[in-house]
Parts: structure tokens; C-alpha cells; sequence
């Protein structure tokens, strides 16, 4: 089991050059700490503690997950990921020994294993302030999240494969889920012509600068034109809180803008998550629609 879990970890002995932490068994701390300060160095250390095997002596019951497709297993994880607060920053955990002994199949949660580590990764680089290449809004890269490339490819072609057809699948969420996504559609998108500052009519009308980092930019500059207005959403599975949800106004010309109603929230640092993953399905969400 580790060795297979540590397979799916190797790009980040690549990125920090150091060996992964596996609780109870803990490698030695090289003597040489280079330009890394100590902050620097526990951040690190708890993003690759994220895909770690965290040993639990508790006995947990088992769930019954067998005939679930693996975005139904996804989305029962929730009770096995925790997070752990350093500095600003919450960063996640994933229990895989427990969710193991509870039924869960070790695709699965390689899987999971690995959309922590992009989470984690993700808000480590904003903390940072860094930027990286192969980390874009919208799709993770083959050679870094194979997984989740893998898995992001699969949901756009599930209705084509017969295997999943008598499993089944995540019950509906108020925000959407991999499932069922809210909304399943591209949003409509208004045009706005003959303003003489779009700018400042969507600051007067409630919107601000998206953060950088939702729109594949520096994480401390804000974007361009791009512009967000945190709201609440009403679907066909209920009310998903604000601001998880926001319309998004986009300046098209010094006279012209548009304001595309009710997608995900990018800026998923400045709010609370509805569920664990959340932060790698609006990425998906915004790959599709």
C-alpha cells in the first residue's frame, strides 16, 4: 500500500528534493537547511504530510461503497480528510488508512491523494506568492496530476461508458457535485454597450477585481478584466450559501462589458468549501461549461 501511494507522490520530492514524511515513520532531517527558513520549511512539510499515510488505531465501521461509481466514493471521503491550519493557510489531510480499512479501493483514494496534493500545492503557491506554469485555472497537467487528468477525462465521457450504468452515483449537492454539476450548462452572458466607464459601473453595482490566482495570474495582482460578485445559488437540489457561487463581469472595451450569471466562485481561498474537494471541482466545472 505505501509504495504504491508514494508512486503517485513523486513530483513532490521533485519540486522540494526532499523525501515524503510518513507519520511513524519519519525520515531524518538533513542538517543543511540552504535559503529555506523554518516557515518555509513546516508548509512544505505538511503539504507532502498530506499524502501521507496517517496511522489510526481507531476500528471503523465499514461502508458499504463496492457499488458506487468513484465520484460516489469521492464525495464519502469527507469524514477522512482533515485539515490542519499553519499560519493563514488550512491545508489537508488524508486519513488512507483508515478510509482503506473502511472498504474504499486504493484507486480511489490515490485518487483522493492526489487532488489533496493539488489543493495543497495550490494554496501553498498564493501563500507563497508564486506562480506555476503547469498549475493553470483549468487543467491540471499529465506529467504532475496524471489522476486527476485521467479522471477529468473520464467524467466528460461517462455517459458513453457501459461499466458505470448499475453503479451508483453521489447523491445531489446544493452546489453541484461531479454527478450532478450546478449548473450543467454554460451560464448566460449579457452584453452591456454605450457605458462610458465599465469599470467603475460594475464596482458601482457591487463587482471587485477577481483575485489573480482565479484567473490564471499572479497571486498578488489582481486580474485585468476580469470581475467577480459573490452570490448565493438557487438549483434544482436547493440553495448553495454565498459566496460559492458569483456572476462574473468581464470589461470587453473602454464602452462595453458583459455579466455572466451563477458559476462556481474561482476564488475558492476566500470562502468555506461546501465539501473536500471542492476546490479541484470548480476547476473541472470551469473546464467544461
Amino acid at each position: 500500500m505505501l509504495v504504491e501511494l508514494m508512486r503517485t507522490t513523486t513530483f513532490f520530492s521533485t519540486i522540494i528534493g526532499k523525501e515524503a514524511v510518513i507519520k511513524g515513520k519519519r525520515s531524518k532531517q538533513n542538517s543543511k537547511r540552504g535559503k529555506y527558513n523554518e516557515m518555509k520549511k513546516q508548509l512544505i512539510l505538511l503539504v507532502v504530510f498530506a499524502l501521507s499515510l496517517l496511522m489510526s488505531t481507531s476500528v471503523s465501521a465499514q461502508t458499504v461503497i463496492g457499488n458506487q461509481t468513484i465520484t460516489g466514493q469521492l464525495m464519502e471521503l469527507e469524514s477522512f480528510v482533515s485539515t490542519r491550519r499553519i499560519g493563514q493557510v488550512d491545508f489537508q489531510e488524508l486519513d488512507y488508512d483508515r478510509a482503506i480499512k473502511a472498504g474504499f479501493s486504493s484507486s480511489t483514494l490515490d485518487l483522493a491523494a492526489e487532488m489533496i496534493a493539488f489543493q495543497n500545492e495550490y494554496k501553498l503557491s498564493i501563500t507563497n506568492g508564486e506562480t506555476f506554469d503547469d498549475i493553470s485555472l483549468h487543467s491540471p497537467t499529465l506529467t504532475k496530476y496524471p489522476l486527476i487528468t485521467k479522471f477529468f477525462n473520464e467524467i466528460n465521457g461517462k455517459e458513453n461508458q457501459i461499466e458505470i450504468q448499475n453503479l451508483i452515483t453521489a447523491a445531489p449537492t446544493a452546489c453541484g457535485n461531479w454527478d450532478y454539476p450546478v449548473p450543467n450548462y454554460t451560464p448566460y452572458r449579457a452584453n452591456f454597450y454605450g457605458y462610458s466607464n465599465p469599470r467603475q459601473t460594475l464596482i458601482n453595482w457591487g463587482y471587485h477585481l477577481t483575485a489573480g490566482y482565479a484567473c490564471g495570474q499572479d497571486p498578488f495582482v489582481l486580474c485585468s478584466n476580469d470581475y467577480t460578485w459573490g452570490r448565493s445559488y438557487s438549483g434544482p437540489y436547493g440553495s448553495c450559501s454565498s459566496p460559492r457561487f458569483r456572476n462574473q463581469g468581464n470589461v470587453v472595451s473602454s464602452n462595453v462589458f458583459s455579466i455572466q450569471y451563477g458559476e462556481p466562485n474561482p476564488e475558492v481561498l476566500s470562502y468555506s468549501w461546501p465539501y473536500w474537494n471542492w476546490g479541484v471541482y470548480v476547476r473541472y466545472w470551469h473546464a467544461t461549461y
